[in-house]
């Protein structure tokens, strides 16, 4: 494994001035978002980079877990100061930038597992038999680890009671009653509901008591951008990360002089508190309905682009197909080499197969355009279909600090797992199942 570089510390005084070479670079108006025609795809994969870049300390921490290598956490802390050198130089990165550095939108978890098989992005479907499956048994496994274990008949010992005993308690319950009760927080409870719809009910019926169920009201228009540039989130983020990274403090007011440059005089540190922070916090949390919301605009985008290349739509977004390709796309878009290279290695018994596809996929691809392997591609009946769908429901993939017991990808002490195996290949390329 790979020794983690040790980066340097500073015990400088706070920044107090706005033009000092250190921070000046993260001045709002650097952060020209308005120039982009694939806004949406633009803003996803800037705030993937900055979530993985934050993480990748976690990552860090758990480096031993076959999960967290396998996620890629220790590759972005390595490259951490030319990631931050790439920021304070281009502001709205791309994969034109990453190439400069060694990097691709592929090495970044968040970013691997949107384009894993990005056709669609599922957010209301029929659960399969497997989901009801795990469903039940992350009940059962919540009852006997939680306060509820105490209540169950018998001598309180779940494991020797009978199925029917235990799930009496809570039968009549909800899923989420149930992880209530059990003494989750409200941050723990899982966000991926299992609803039962009447499809025989009239559509406006069941539109209003989904959004009552929802406790939000209908999403009419696209995340609001140029509100996010307003309150100049993405220098905030970088800011805030480089304060930490470099162990040095920038005074409340020079950072309200980045932020809100034009208003100075209306505007003081309690505003980057009030609004800044707050829709920074929201935007941040994948769980949330601001960063999903941003996940299912990306989606479109990046579907709007598969159509277009595949010839399937007029020009009217060739302007937007035109720079999506050139800066969102991963270059080796669908073949994802930094998986398989880590998976070549994590891997022992698949290790020569994985080096021989690696080879011969590119070889192919030094043969293709990413315009030509996308018009060469059939999503539809591609085995990585499925597990997108997945991934964008269930986040199976998404490592989560400390490891999550349901998550049972590893389970083998060892370093071979033939389901990892399998989930590997369904992940790194199209058609390989």
């Amino acid at each position: 494994m790979p020794t983690p570089k040790v980066r340097n510390q500073s015990s400088s005084k706070p920044i107090s001035d706005a033009g000092d070479g250190r921070v000046a670079c993260y001045h709002r108006n650097n952060y020209k978002f308005r120039e982009l025609k694939a806004r949406s795809l633009a803003w996803f994969v800037q705030i993937a980079i900055r979530r993985d870049m934050r993480s990748c300390f976690q990552g860090l921490l758990h480096r031993d877990d076959p999960r967290v290598r396998l996620q890629g956490h220790l590759e972005i802390f390595n490259k951490l100061d030319e990631l931050e050198t790439l920021i304070r130089q281009r502001h709205i990165v791309g994969e034109d930038d990453l190439a400069t550095i060694g990097l691709t939108l592929y090495n970044f978890p968040t970013l691997s597992h949107f384009f894993v098989a990005p056709k669609k992005q599922a957010f209301v479907r029929e659960a399969t038999v497997q989901e009801l499956i795990d469903k039940g048994d992350y009940i059962r496994a919540l009852l006997l680890k939680s306060r509820l274990a105490a209540y169950i008949p018998g001598d309180k010992n779940y494991q020797e009671a009978s199925e029917e005993e235990g799930l009496s308690l809570v039968n009549q319950m909800t899923s989420t009653k149930v992880e209530e009760e059990a003494g989750l927080e409200g941050k723990d409870i899982c966000k991926q509901k299992f609803l039962v719809v009447d499809m025989a009910a009239p559509v406006t019926i069941l539109k209003q008591q989904f959004l009552k169920l929802l406790d939000r009201e209908a999403r009419l228009r696209l995340s609001p951008y140029d509100e996010w540039e307003e309150y100049g989130i993405l220098p905030y983020l970088d800011l805030r990360q480089w304060e930490k990274h470099n162990s040095t403090k920038v005074k409340a007011k020079t950072r309200v002089e980045l932020i809100y440059p034009n208003r100075l005089h209306g505007y003081g540190p309690k505003k980057v508190d009030e609004t800044t922070l707050p829709h920074t916090q929201k935007l941040m949390d994948e769980k949330g309905p601001v960063f999903r919301g941003l996940l299912a605009d990306a989606s479109e985008e990046f579907w709007a682009t598969w159509v277009h290349v595949r010839e399937e739509d007029s020009d009217g977004n060739a302007a937007m197909a035109e720079e999506a390709l050139a800066r969102w796309f991963p270059r080796t878009f669908p073949h994802n080499f930094p998986d398989l290279e880590r998976a070549s290695r994590l891997f022992p018994d698949s290790r020569d197969g994985l080096q021989q596809s690696i080879e011969r996929l590119q070889d192919r691809q030094s043969k293709l355009t990413l315009v030509e392997r996308i018009r060469g591609m059939d999503l539809e009946n591609s085995s990585t279909a499925l597990l997108r769908t997945m991934e964008a429901l269930r986040g199976k993939h998404a490592y989560k600090f400390p490891v999550s017991p349901e998550d049972d990808v590893f389970q083998e002490e060892d370093d071979h797992h033939p389901r990892a195996d399998l989930l590997l290949r369904q992940r790194c390329w199209p058609g390989h199942g």
